[in-house]
C-alpha cells in the first residue's frame, strides 16, 4: 500500500502539472481539479505514444519526462499552488461524516490496489502488452506472435509511463488512481446533495462511482481500460445532465477532449463519437470557433491511433480489413483477422461459429437471453432497460434532452455489440447508467444515499477482507477467487500477476520463446521474459492456418512477421 500511495503522488504532480499545462494551452477556464488531472493524464499519454514509435518507455524516458515535468512545474509554480491550494478547501469543504467515509474509502482503494489482480485479461496480454512497451515501445508485427497484443490500448500505453518497471513489478494501479480521483468528486456532489433543498439528477447520477466499489474494486487491481471507459463516459453523462441547456465552449472542449482519451483507450466504445456530433448540431453558432482546435487535436489522436495499429499489425485500422494502405512483411495474416473477429462474435453466446452462423436472428437472441449465471441475467437486464428506459424519459420532461441523448447512445453502442461481440461487459457502462438513472427518476430522497454509502463501504471491506468463492456467479474457473487483503501488502503490494509461472525454454525457427507450461488458459502469457507465448497456442494456429510467428531480422525489437509453412 505505501509503495502505490508514494507512486500515486508522483502520478498526480506529473498529471497536475500537464494538466495545468494543457488548460493554458488551449484556453480552458475554471477546470475542476478532476478535469485537470484527465486532461493531464491524455497529455501524458499522447507524449509517450508518440515516444513508443521511437524508444523504449525506460529509465531514460522517465529522466526525460521527469525533468520536462520538473521544468513545466517551475513556470507554473503558481497556478500549482492554486490548484493544491483549492484542493485541500475542497476536502475540509466536505462534512465530517462525509471525511471520514472518504478516509475510509481511499484505504479501501489502496488496499484493494495492492491485492493479485483478478481479471484472466491480465495474464492473457496487459502485463505482457505493457512489458514490451517499457522494453522496446511499439514493435513491428507483434501481433503476429499473439493476436492480443494487436489490442494495446492508450491506457497500456499511459501504464508504462507510471509503472518503474526498471525497479520493480509491483506497480500497474493506475486503475485504482483514477478511481480513487473520480470518487473523490462524486463524493463533492454527495456532499451538495446533503446540503442543497433543490434535487439535481446530476448530482445522484455521479453518486454511483462509490456506491458501486464493490464492482470497480475487482478491476482496478489491474491496468483494466474499462475502468477510465466506465468513469470518463459517467463523468461526460454528468456534465449533459447538468448542464445540457447552458454548456459554455470550455465544457464543449473538455467533454470532446474525454471523448477522444476514450477512443485512445478503447476503440470499440464509438458510441462517444456521437457526442461531441450531438452537442455540436444543438449549439453550433456558439461552439463553431472552438472546431479548428478540435479538429486539429482529433486528427492527431487518429494519427496516433493508426500508426500504432499499422505498427503492430499491418492494418490501419484493425481489425477492419478493408483498409491497408502500405504494403509491409509484418501484416497479420488475413486468417488471423477473421479468426479474432469471428471467435469475439461467439464468445458471446458460448456456441461454435458454425453453430452460429445456422441460427436466425431470433434463435440468437433466445441463446443470448438464455446464458447461465451472470451472462443471462445481465443480458436479461440489457434488454429490460431498452424496453422501460424510454417511459421514464417521458416523466422527466425538464431533462428528456439529455436522457434521450444517453439513451440513444445505448441503442448505438448495443446495435455495434451485436455486430461485433455482445457480451454484456462491454455494454456494462451504460447498464450501471440507465439503472442509476431509474432509481433516481424514482427515488430523489437523501436517505437513500445515506444508507447506500456506509453499506457499499461495509460489503466492499467484507469481500477485500475475506477471500471466498464467486462460483455462483461465474463458470469461469480463473475468476472464481475474489481478491482479497493480506497484512503484508501495507509496505509492499503484491506483484502485478496473481500466478506464480513456470517457463520452458522453446523453439521454432529463427523464434526462441519461453512458454509457460503450469496454466492451461490457451492465450496465457504472464509476467515471463520476452517473448512469451504458449506453445498450444502457437501449435493450434500453425496447424490450422498454416502460419507461425517469427523474427523479422533475428532482434525482437525489429518484430515479427508470420511464415507460411508453405514455404517451408
Amino acid at each position: 500500500m505505501l509503495l502505490i500511495f508514494i507512486s500515486w503522488i508522483y502520478i498526480f504532480y506529473a498529471a497536475t502539472v500537464w494538466g495545468i499545462t494543457f488548460n493554458n494551452l488551449f484556453k480552458l477556464k475554471e477546470n475542476n481539479h478532476l478535469i485537470t488531472q484527465i486532461l493531464g493524464l491524455f497529455s501524458i499519454t499522447i507524449i509517450t505514444a508518440i515516444s513508443c514509435f521511437f524508444t523504449s518507455i525506460n529509465i531514460g524516458f522517465y529522466i526525460v519526462f521527469f525533468l520536462a515535468s520538473l521544468l513545466l512545474a517551475y513556470f507554473k509554480r503558481k497556478q500549482l499552488k492554486i490548484y493544491i491550494t483549492n484542493l485541500k478547501i475542497r476536502f475540509f469543504n466536505l462534512s465530517k461524516p462525509l471525511q471520514i467515509a472518504f478516509f475510509i474509502f481511499s484505504w479501501l482503494c489502496l488496499a484493494q490496489a495492492s491485492t493479485l489482480p483478478y481479471i484472466i485479461d491480465n495474464e492473457s496480454y496487459y502485463l505482457q502488452t505493457i512489458k514490451w512497451l517499457n522494453e522496446y515501445g511499439f514493435v513491428k508485427g507483434l501481433s503476429n506472435l499473439h493476436l492480443f497484443f494487436a489490442q494495446t490500448s492508450g491506457w497500456h500505453i499511459l501504464q508504462s509511463a507510471f509503472n518503474f518497471s526498471f525497479l520493480t513489478n509491483k506497480l500497474n494501479d493506475l486503475s485504482a488512481y483514477i478511481y480513487f480521483l473520480v470518487a473523490f468528486y462524486s463524493f463533492e456532489k454527495i456532499n451538495l446533495i446533503f446540503k442543497e433543498k433543490s434535487i439535481q439528477i446530476a448530482h445522484y447520477f455521479i453518486a454511483i462511482v462509490p456506491l458501486v466499489s464493490v464492482l470497480f474494486f475487482q478491476f482496478i487491481s489491474s491496468p483494466s481500460p474499462d475502468i477510465p471507459v466506465f468513469l470518463f463516459s459517467f463523468l461526460i453523462f454528468y456534465k449533459l445532465l447538468k448542464n445540457w441547456n447552458n454548456l459554455s465552449i470550455t465544457d464543449f472542449k473538455n467533454i470532446t477532449f474525454i471523448c477522444f482519451f476514450i477512443l485512445l483507450i478503447k476503440i470499440s466504445s464509438v458510441y462517444i463519437v456521437c457526442i461531441p456530433i450531438i452537442l455540436l448540431a444543438a449549439n453550433y453558432q456558439k461552439f463553431k470557433k472552438s472546431l479548428v482546435t478540435l479538429f486539429s487535436v482529433g486528427l492527431f489522436v487518429l494519427a496516433i491511433f493508426i500508426g500504432k495499429n499499422q505498427w503492430l499489425t499491418g492494418y490501419p485500422l484493425f481489425p477492419l480489413q478493408t483498409f491497408k494502405w502500405l504494403t509491409s512483411d509484418y501484416s497479420i495474416p488475413e486468417a488471423y483477422q477473421s479468426f479474432f473477429f469471428k471467435t469475439n462474435k461467439v464468445y458471446a453466446y458460448k456456441i461454435s461459429y458454425l453453430e452460429y452462423q445456422e441460427l436466425s436472428i431470433l434463435q440468437r437472441l433466445k441463446v443470448w437471453l438464455s446464458l447461465p449465471k451472470l451472462h443471462g441475467v445481465f443480458n436479461k437486464l440489457i434488454l429490460a432497460l431498452i424496453i422501460i428506459f424510454p417511459f421514464f424519459i417521458i416523466l422527466k420532461k425538464k431533462i428528456y434532452q439529455p436522457l434521450l441523448a444517453i439513451y440513444s447512445l445505448a441503442c448505438i453502442q448495443l446495435a455495434v455489440l451485436f455486430i461485433t461481440s455482445p457480451q454484456y461487459r462491454f455494454f456494462l457502462v451504460f447498464i450501471l447508467t440507465l439503472v442509476a438513472l431509474l432509481i433516481f427518476i424514482i427515488f430523489q430522497k437523501k436517505i437513500l444515499i445515506k444508507i447506500a454509502l456506509p453499506l457499499s463501504l461495509i460489503i466492499t471491506s467484507f469481500i477485500l477482507l475475506f477471500p471466498f468463492k464467486l462460483d455462483s456467479f461465474t463458470t469461469n474457473k480463473f475468476t472464481q477467487n475474489n481478491s482479497s487483503f493480506k497484512l503484508s501488502y501495507i509496505i509492499f503490494p503484491h506483484k502485478n500477476s496473481k500466478y506464480n509461472y513456470t517457463y520452458h525454454k522453446e523453439k521454432i525457427g529463427n523464434l526462441k520463446y519461453n512458454n509457460p507450461t503450469n496454466q492451461e488458459f490457451f492465450w496465457i502469457t504472464g509476467d515471463g521474459d520476452l517473448p512469451v507465448i504458449k506453445k498450444e497456442q502457437l501449435e493450434y494456429f500453425k496447424n490450422k492456418y498454416h502460419y507461425y510467428p517469427q523474427l523479422r531480422t533475428g532482434n525482437l525489437k525489429d518484430g515479427f512477421y508470420s511464415k507460411s509453412i508453405d514455404n517451408d
